[in-house]
């Protein structure tokens, strides 16, 4: 081969590799704008969560997994913080007559109800809800909470008119007469309670609280009809 002819060769195998290397960057392009757009091939672990009601349907970036687990934890202190919070308001509200049921840190009828008889025994805000400041006004006797301008029971948040209404759709169902339809603790209300308690033989109170839903609920499960409310009338 004369040195012309090697020459020749050796333009003719640069010009192949170069060929190969373009058509390779030219695939790994499209490749990876294809990635881009769809997110990739999912593994098949990935795909069948996603069928089943995963959160995506396609791998998640690097990281996006390990950053999601991170999420998921930080949000499992705040929960064991509000349970324990609610556990130790019904520990310190049993101690203190108010029977807001067993301390298992699940605020429920009985439970929002005992807070807010306490709220209302101590001129606060009525929200029969479970707070940080709540258990520190109940523990400490002073906290941050709203003290209420007058009379207790003149301010309630949108949490304790809820409940009031509940306790107005349960007495209605048993037969008493609360007055209109509202988040109130209209003076009809009052009275209605009494007359449960009353009949009930529970403290005469005219306020929610833990011993009246509890027993309310009680005649709920049990099915009882509606009957006619006491007629005596208990004192404010």
């Amino acid at each position: 081969m004369t040195g012309w002819e090697q020459k020749l060769a050796l333009v003719v195998a640069l010009m192949m590799t170069l060929s190969v290397g373009v058509n390779m960057a030219v695939f790994q392009k499209r490749a990876d704008g294809k990635a881009i757009e769809t997110g990739g091939l999912p593994a098949r672990a990935s795909w069948i969560d996603g069928m089943t009601g995963g959160q995506n349907d396609s791998v998640a970036a690097p990281g996006a997994e390990a950053a999601g687990a991170t999420s998921a934890s930080s949000n499992q202190p705040d929960d064991t913080a509000s349970v324990e919070i609610t556990r130790g308001i019904q520990r310190e509200l049993g101690t203190r007559g108010y029977e807001p049921g067993q301390a298992d840190g699940v605020a429920g009828l009985v439970t929002r109800a005992a807070i807010f008889a306490y709220e209302y025994d101590n001129g606060l805000v009525l929200t029969g809800k479970p707070s940080e400041p709540l258990l520190s006004q109940i523990v400490l006797g002073s906290s941050s909470l709203e003290q209420n301008g007058a009379r207790p029971g003149k301010s309630t948040t949108h949490d304790g008119e809820a409940l009031i209404i509940t306790v107005k759709q349960q007495l209605d169902t048993l037969g008493y007469q609360t007055g209109a339809a509202g988040g109130a603790l209209t003076p009809e209300l009052q009275r209605a309670i009494r007359e449960f308690e009353a009949d009930q033989k529970l403290k005469i109170s005219g306020r929610i609280s833990g011993p009246m839903m509890s027993r309310v609920i009680r005649l709920q499960a049990q099915g009882k009809a509606q009957r006619k409310p006491s007629t005596r009338t208990s004192s404010r």
